[in-house]
């Protein structure tokens, strides 16, 4: 039976085995992560009375940039989206694996909600729907 994190007035149902770290709050954001027993995770940070979901994107890609070297990325499109959203794919390396994160920027009443999903690549592919129904429960959470 999956567990649910009521954090930040937002419900996302995880598998049991999936630990909830949060929350947390950076002074521009706050935030929790929900990560898996072998390192995968989702992470969901609310800017509270920010509309620029695009430009935040782009400062997220631009810290994954910063952070790692060569980071491949692409648009990316959610099969499911919400009404605007703006994301991105990236991959990249980290201690000789192939990381992939997947970054939605999504515009919530009079916030922007940044929404993280990454893994190690072959775990990433393995557990898309995973992360989808996590994505799932969120979105209808917030409708």
């Amino acid at each position: 039976m999956p567990k649910k994190c009521n954090l930040l007035e937002t419900v996302v149902m995880y598998p049991d085995n999936w630990d909830v770290t949060g929350p947390v709050d950076d002074g521009e954001s706050e935030g929790f992560m929900i990560e898996s027993p072998n390192g995968m995770f989702f992470s969901l940070n609310r800017y509270a009375g920010r509309n620029d979901f695009e430009h935040i994107l782009r400062e997220a890609v631009a810290v994954m940039n910063a952070e790692y070297e060569e980071v491949e990325s692409e648009t990316y499109v959610s099969e499911e989206p919400f009404e605007k959203q703006s994301g991105a794919e990236l991959q990249f390396y980290c201690n000789n694996l192939v990381i992939t994160s997947r970054l939605l920027a999504i515009p919530h009443q009079s916030d922007v909600l940044l929404v993280q999903m990454q893994a190690e690549n072959r775990d990433f592919d393995k557990n898309e729907l995973v992360f989808a129904a996590m994505l799932k429960s969120m979105r209808d959470s917030l409708a």
